[in-house]
């Protein structure tokens, strides 16, 4: 469960919260800061504020490396004598120098206000001063009003806080004492400030006392308009040291017990939802490959179902064959093969051509097969018969037109019957018709 942790002199409050669908307060638990350990469990992911003096700068510093411009800002701190115990410093960068310097804004607080949460087993992602989350509050929620000044006034402080997009600016805490004096110091304060960083925008929260206190120094105030989740205006002051630890801090004091432990918690989150769409994936593809399987089943019945049907016919077409009509189509076969081409008739004709003869017409007609006896094998064998009709002239007298056409027909008859044979002279030309008959003739 996601929470928040605030750590006061007076105590720790801590806040379970849900920011989805909307931010929503799901319960408030007070406690000592000695006892916080008991009220989270190691499933807890929290965000800590804590109250602290801190001091804020910015200077020059190695940009080397990460190491050596945290040494270089510590030393920086620690010989101005702020703290008199154990410190520590949280910093970012805003511009580089040089090859080896950088301007640096950087905010340092007393170890003691963050060091008993070490104890804690929960997972911390970012560990900030107040002053720190309600600036990030104000610049998310807020940011055309920038650089700003807040007055916060709870029942024994008032906190100010002057900021800009990128850092903190300076920052005041005024206890009340009791005499009265408090808005006097606070001021000054706020005029000397507003002087200082050219600042003109002042958000207030607090009594009407005040208010009118700092109205009558002719300060400016502006109440801050915040829509975050269900709160109600009235409640932003109640949890407004916790409601910037919402948005992401650029400075951060996480111990580096806690860095590893969120580094941990954050590369497992990452883990998880790696291994959750594999996992899907993986049903994807189960699934897929279900369904492919019962298709290969029934493509697999289909081609058994074919393939007897296929062997089904194959055996009928074996079954149904006539070995003697099979020979006989063989033979058909072989006959029609030997039958002579009209081209190899015309070009043997040819051969047969005297000077003065000519062909005019050819014409060429299948016969058909005749069942001859084979003495020898007792087999039937298959004769083809043709005929070849022709029509021709012969130049030249009736004497040697008639003798150049007898030669022909004697030369024709050599391999050929003659069928029909015809001519009448006409005009100094014979005209003739022959019809050949052949048989088995090899061209």
């Amino acid at each position: 469960m996601k929470k928040f942790l605030y750590c006061s002199k007076k105590g720790a409050k801590i806040i379970s919260y849900k920011n989805k669908p909307t931010f929503q307060v799901l319960d408030i638990k007070e406690t000592d800061v000695e006892t916080i350990g008991q009220a989270l469990s190691e499933k807890d992911t929290v965000s800590v504020s804590f109250e602290a003096n801190l001091y804020v700068d910015v200077g020059d510093f190695v940009s080397l490396s990460k190491l050596a411009t945290y040494t270089a800002i510590k030393n920086t701190v620690s010989n101005l004598g702020i703290f008199g115990g154990d410190f520590e410093v949280s910093f970012k960068k805003l511009k580089q120098v040089d090859k080896t310097k950088a301007l640096y804004y950087y905010v340092a607080i007393e170890k003691s206000s963050f060091d008993t949460l070490d104890n804690l087993n929960c997972t911390i992602d970012q560990c900030v001063p107040a002053e720190i989350a309600i600036k990030n509050l104000f610049c998310a929620n807020l940011p055309d009003n920038l650089p700003a000044l807040v007055i916060i006034e709870k029942d024994d402080f008032i906190k100010t806080i002057a900021f800009d997009n990128n850092r903190l600016l300076t920052t005041k805490t005024i206890h009340k004492e009791g005499f009265g004096v408090e808005a006097q110091e606070l001021i000054q304060f706020t005029q000397g400030t507003l002087a200082q960083h050219k600042i003109k925008n002042v958000f207030f929260l607090g009594s009407s006392e005040l208010q009118d206190s700092l109205n009558q120094a002719n300060i400016e105030l502006t109440t801050p308009s915040f829509k975050i989740g269900s709160l109600v205006q009235d409640q932003i002051l109640d949890y407004i040291e916790v409601l910037g630890l919402l948005y992401k801090s650029d400075i951060n004091f996480l111990t580096p017990k806690h860095q590893n432990n969120y580094l941990l918690f954050k590369h497992s989150r990452y883990a998880i939802k790696f291994a959750f769409i594999v996992f899907i994936l993986a049903l994807f593809l189960m699934f897929a490959g279900i369904i492919n399987y019962f298709k290969v089943l029934g493509l697999t019945e289909k081609f058994n179902s074919a393939l007897a049907d296929f062997q089904q016919n194959i055996g009928s077409i074996d079954t149904n064959v006539n070995v003697t009509n099979l020979q006989n189509s063989i033979n058909l076969y072989a006959n029609l093969s030997k039958t002579p081409k009209l081209s190899y008739i015309l070009a043997d004709l040819s051969t047969y051509k005297l000077p003065d003869l000519y062909f005019v017409e050819v014409s060429f007609t299948n016969g058909k097969f005749k069942d001859t006896q084979n003495t020898t094998s007792n087999q039937t064998l298959d004769s083809y018969e043709y005929s070849v009709s022709i029509k021709g002239v012969v130049f030249g007298t009736l004497g040697k037109a008639k003798s150049e056409f007898n030669t022909f027909l004697k030369e024709v008859s050599k391999k050929y019957n003659i069928g029909l044979s015809n001519f009448y002279y006409l005009d100094g030309k014979l005209l003739f018709d022959v019809k050949l008959e052949g048989k088995n003739v090899s061209f």
